[in-house]
């Protein structure tokens, strides 16, 4: 496999965050109770119900550059998406930087980097958008996201497992367990593809859901090469 490859797909999201049509739903006018008790500021919360049309011209610039803030209305499936992807995000990162010293293979190691920059500059990016928002980075509730299935994370006993593996044996648990955390990427993205309302979130989560898709498709590659 080709290192220009790997590191294109993985990195196919850090560059392009534009704005594609809104997915459905907002919450209501005014000042509303959001998903586990965050509340909608009001200067957003003027987009249309769940299963409406668009947002309202002019709300959400698709010329606005890559890393500014997600403008326009939004709804609980994007406070939410973004609480949840920003740990999973970072989830992800640790994992690449382990893989970055521990693997013998050096297109597994160029793999790590691109997801370790791609990522980071996601969750830097999804981290503006929520205190642009005035919305929590986390929610202190543990079951806030259950009605969603929960937080998609890898066991933290996994990561102190791989950092005690190298060789052959680490690139096999590592590929194992980051196509199982990254198909939950998937997951999540799709379903903030369709419940979310804000277009620049709604964009990012259908770059997430073909790039992560593309890095399974390579780790599964890698492991019979």
């Amino acid at each position: 496999m080709k290192r220009s490859a790997i590191a294109l797909a993985c990195a196919a999201v850090a560059g392009t965050l534009t704005v594609s049509a809104c997915g459905a739903g907002s919450a209501a006018h005014g000042e509303a109770a959001g998903h586990g008790g965050h509340a909608v500021p009001a200067a957003s919360a003027s987009a249309t119900p769940a299963g409406g049309d668009e947002a309202p011209a002019g709300t959400d610039d698709a010329s606005a550059p890559a890393g500014t803030g997600a403008s326009g209305s939004f709804n609980d499936a994007d406070v939410m998406f973004l609480q949840m992807m920003i740990p999973h995000h970072r989830q992800g990162t640790e994992m690449a930087v382990v893989a970055k010293t521990r693997s013998p293979r050096e297109e597994i190691r160029t793999m790590a980097a691109a997801i370790e920059a791609t990522q980071g500059y996601e969750a830097e990016t999804m981290t503006g958008w929520l205190e642009g928002w005035g919305q929590p980075l986390t929610t202190a509730d543990p079951h806030a996201h259950d009605a969603h299935g929960g937080l998609h994370a890898t066991s933290p006993a996994e990561i102190v497992k791989l950092r005690r593996l190298k060789g052959a044996a680490f690139d096999t648990r590592f590929l194992n367990v980051l196509v199982a955390h990254q198909h939950n990427a998937v997951e999540m993205a799709r379903t903030e593809i369709r419940t979310g309302h804000n277009a620049r979130v709604v964009e990012l989560a259908r770059q997430i859901e073909q790039s992560r898709l593309a890095q399974i498709k390579q780790m599964l590659a890698e492991m019979n090469p």
